[in-house]
């Protein structure tokens, strides 16, 4: 059972939204080119930045979803993530070990590990910010946190030779 929601689409006004949000679709190519950019302009600031970015960009919409149509569970509040994560191409999300104390989580294809490998080889970093952002916003919205009390990161990263992409949420 699919818990996604499609996006809605104003084609008077050319905007899409998903979850009360303006939803813009961007290529892996696009989107690593962009992080990159703010990689090399940001330096050490650039992670949190693209962190936080992240997760306030996938608490808005997600806690958008829940006001139009309530999950019957945090449980199926993830699942609903999972399933709209996916649906945007940004890859699979495992949400089963994830809950209101935080947890880990996978994602089999990365969109920003796949989309940075493809454009500029293997890196020495984890690349998947938007990813451990995405996460952070995810228990926010299912378990209704304060954003502040969430931190995520990525453990291990395809971009940096790793097998898979592995993150680790933690509430304060």
């Amino acid at each position: 059972m699919s818990f996604h929601q499609a996006p809605k689409a104003d084609l008077e006004r050319g905007v899409s939204t998903l979850g009360g949000r303006r939803l813009v679709f961007h290529c892996h190519h696009y989107n690593v080119f962009l992080q990159r950019t703010i990689e090399d302009a940001l330096q050490e600031r650039a992670p949190g930045l693209l962190v936080a970015a992240g997760m306030e960009a996938a608490r808005a919409m997600l806690q958008g979803l829940e006001a139009e149509a309530a999950s019957a569970s945090p449980a199926e509040a993830l699942r609903r993530a999972a399933d709209t994560f996916a649906a945007q191409g940004f890859g699979r999300l495992d949400v089963g070990l994830l809950g209101a104390g935080g947890g880990e989580v996978t994602v089999a294809p990365s969109h920003y590990a796949v989309g940075w490998v493809s454009r500029w080889g293997k890196r020495p970093t984890p690349a998947c910010f938007f990813v451990a952002g995405f996460l952070g916003g995810v228990v926010a919205a299912a378990y209704r946190l304060a954003p502040e009390r969430i931190t995520s990161r990525e453990c291990t990263c395809v971009a940096a030779g790793d097998e898979r992409c592995s993150f680790r949420v933690e509430v304060w």
